[in-house]
Formats: structure tokens, C-alpha cells, sequence
């Protein structure tokens, strides 16, 4: 899961699918940076989500990523790539309202969750 669509989960404004979910470390300090207490809000995802940390499968596969993007000329943020890749290596679909950053990941075998989608219109991120 990305952290725009926890962010939106934690203030009510989506459901999570049924399931089990996942959260790269990414996420868990995107989400945590913003809060009042990340202590506290760290301790409160590992207890609701499974978080994923970077491993070398991971490391090298958003290494390889990125090399393949910049060669073509594409950049792309650390973070997103950095998502991306747990959920490549991982062969998770990852669930984001932000579908406009990840589209670039879906040569590399990212698959969006069916439920991801772009933000409602009007709506200011």
C-alpha cells in the first residue's frame, strides 16, 4: 500500500479491500514523518500492517529500475521507486490513489490493485 492511500484510510475516507496488508518501509515513514507522535503512530502501523523492509532482492531490483528508467531519459522519485520495487519483488499489487507515478513501474512487473485509482476529481493533494 502506498502512503496516499493509508493517509486516506486513517482519515476515514477509504475502505481497505478485504485482506491482508502490507506496507514498505517506505510507507511506514512517509506516514510516520507526518504525524505528532511517530513513535506512536510507527508502533500503531506494525501492529495493523505487515511491513516490509528493504532486503538485497529489493535493493538490486530498484537499482536495476532505476538504471533502465535513466537510460531512457525517464526520472522517477527514490520513494516511488523504492515502493514499487518491494511490491515487484514481492509480487504484491500495490494499492494507491497516485496510479499516475506508478504507470511507469508496469514494464517492470508492477500490477496496480484493482481497487487503486487516481484521486477524485477536484479533490487537492
Amino acid at each position: 500500500m502506498d502512503t496516499d492511500y493509508l493517509i486516506d484510510y486513517v482519515r476515514g475516507r477509504v475502505e481497505l479491500p478485504e485482506g491482508r496488508w502490507f506496507i514498505s518501509e517506505i510507507t511506514l515513514y512517509e506516514f510516520t514523518r507526518g504525524t505528532r507522535d511517530p513513535a506512536e503512530a510507527k508502533k500503531l502501523l506494525e501492529e495493523e500492517f505487515t511491513v516490509i523492509y528493504h532486503d538485497n532482492e529489493i535493493i538490486e531490483r530498484a537499482a536495476e529500475i532505476m538504471r533502465r528508467l535513466r537510460s531512457a531519459g525517464l526520472l522517477v522519485d527514490d520513494r516511488d521507486l523504492l515502493v514499487a520495487a518491494v511490491a515487484i519483488v514481492k509480487k504484491l499489487p500495490l494499492l494507491t490513489r497516485n496510479t499516475k507515478h506508478f504507470e511507469r513501474f508496469k514494464p517492470f512487473g508492477l500490477e496496480l490493485h484493482p481497487s487503486a485509482q487516481p484521486p477524485e476529481v477536484g479533490r487537492v493533494e
